[in-house]
């Protein structure tokens, strides 16, 4: 662990493995839930249960795999030898859920949701590990926010060659079978993030586990009592859980508006790639402005751009043109705020909570924090999956009017209720660089084994 600056190699390595991570999240995040309905021939409620299924049996195995990792001892570290021997089964299990299989009905369902949990578990294998590291490598506050932002333009730039290029190497590769054409970007996905995730391996690093140098492994009873006990921990997961509610609706909600209300299908990466883009460019911009203020301060300042930016989408006329872009672009810049700040204010609960407890678990930390993350998704999804069928939505087929206004209200109105709810949690939430840095000097007389010096 560290407390300078880090290599360039190392933080330009981190970001990489988010560019990794995101070819599969992001991608099952924004069509995922359309190849079931589009592609597979499900209906919505059927493909959002399936999704959700997985999601929270993810959200379940992250804690375990937190707690696993924590008790990990090897001469790589805790966390990296997951990243590496992980690699390639995650790879294999992504390209099992697009491989055609000739079944139908029940068979189908029950196919979909084995090869999507089995992609889920593998997910958790390689991603805890991953997340954990930015508190493993540096206790610096302002390094972690670096590696946040490394890691957030690494993942808005994948996110943004998602949204636009899915669609179109499915098509374009696929040869007008669309299933094939998933599959064979599904298999060129893998192998890229495959050597992403070794390049982390490779330019990643961790002071060497053993039970010399680290103490005692803590018990479950521990870290029970430190997530209890760390309520900047608790603030933090609850915004997660707002947030990551409202971009679930939003961004799976907004292809089928494209589809079915404006006709433009093929716009639907365009404007899912202005979302992201706007995204990755405000990365850098809300970096300058935490430095300068707080992590919460820009939480809030891209909340509030959120919910103007969904307001004006239902306010304004169905249509395409110059101020759809524009609107999504303005959503896209407020996200990236609470993705930086989010990302980089976890880390620094772990010290919190080894500061009150004496115990410190990055991997149960960041457990605990993709557990609610991935509820939170799965839940949205399964219940976006349920309200599409409630208000009478059917795959490639006309939508009726009444049908057609109520997807734009799913579009808008939940995401704007998510974050009003998580604005009143991060409100609380008390973490800033000075009381950090006051933290760790603490923490390094109580631990100096466990502290870097």
């Amino acid at each position: 662990m560290s407390t300078g600056k880090l290599p360039l190699a190392t933080k330009l390595g981190f970001g990489a493995g988010d560019i990794a991570n995101n070819l599969f999240f992001t991608t099952a995040s924004l069509y995922l839930l359309y190849y079931y309905t589009e592609v597979l021939g499900l209906s919505p409620a059927v493909g959002g249960w399936i999704f959700a299924g997985a999601l929270v049996w993810d959200a379940i195995a992250d804690p375990i795999m937190g707690y696993i990792a924590t008790r990990t001892r090897t001469r790589w570290g805790r966390y990296r030898p997951y990243i590496l021997f992980g690699s390639v089964p995650l790879a294999a299990s992504w390209v099992l859920m697009f491989v055609p299989t000739g079944l139908d009905g029940w068979a189908l369902v029950l196919f979909a949701l084995a090869a999507h949990m089995l992609f889920r578990t593998v997910y958790t294998i390689v991603g805890m590990p991953y997340l954990s590291l930015s508190a493993a490598m540096t206790s610096d506050s302002r390094e972690r926010g670096t590696l946040a932002a490394y890691r957030m333009i690494g993942a808005t730039a994948c996110g943004l060659f998602v949204a636009f290029s899915t669609l179109k190497l499915a098509e374009l590769i696929g040869g007008g079978d669309t299933m094939r054409g998933f599959l064979l970007t599904s298999i060129l996905y893998g192998t890229i993030a495959t050597l992403l995730l070794f390049v982390t391996f490779a330019t990643s690093f961790e002071r060497p586990e053993t039970p010399e140098t680290d103490g005692p492994l803590p018990d479950r009873r521990a870290m029970v009592a430190m997530l209890r006990a760390n309520r900047p921990l608790q603030i933090v997961a609850l915004w997660l859980l707002a947030n990551s509610m409202a971009s679930t609706l939003f961004g799976k909600t907004l292809p089928y508006v494209l589809k079915y209300e404006l006709q433009r299908p093929d716009l639907i990466g365009p404007v899912l790639a202005s979302l992201t883009a706007a995204a990755m460019v405000s990365i850098p911009v809300w970096a300058a402005v935490a430095k300068r203020t707080s992590k919460r301060t820009i939480t809030l300042c891209g909340a509030a751009m959120g919910i103007t930016g969904y307001l004006a989408i239902l306010l304004e006329p169905p249509g395409v043109g110059p101020l759809l872009f524009a609107t999504t672009a303005w959503i896209g810049f407020g996200a990236g705020a609470g993705y930086l700040a989010f990302w980089s204010m976890v880390p620094d609960t772990v010290e919190y909570g080894q500061y009150r407890t004496g115990t410190r678990a990055e991997g149960v930390v960041f457990g605990t924090i993709a557990f609610v993350q991935k509820a939170a998704l799965g839940v949205s999804v399964g219940i976006l999956g349920e309200l599409l069928s409630l208000i009478g939505f059917v795959p490639n087929a006309v939508q009726t009017p009444e049908t057609l206004a109520n997807m734009r209200l799913l579009l808008t109105i939940g995401p704007i209720m998510m974050l009003l709810l998580g604005i009143a949690a991060i409100w609380f939430y008390a973490i800033d660089a000075r009381l950090h840095a006051r933290l760790v000097r603490v923490l390094r007389r109580r631990y100096p084994g466990d502290m870097p010096a």
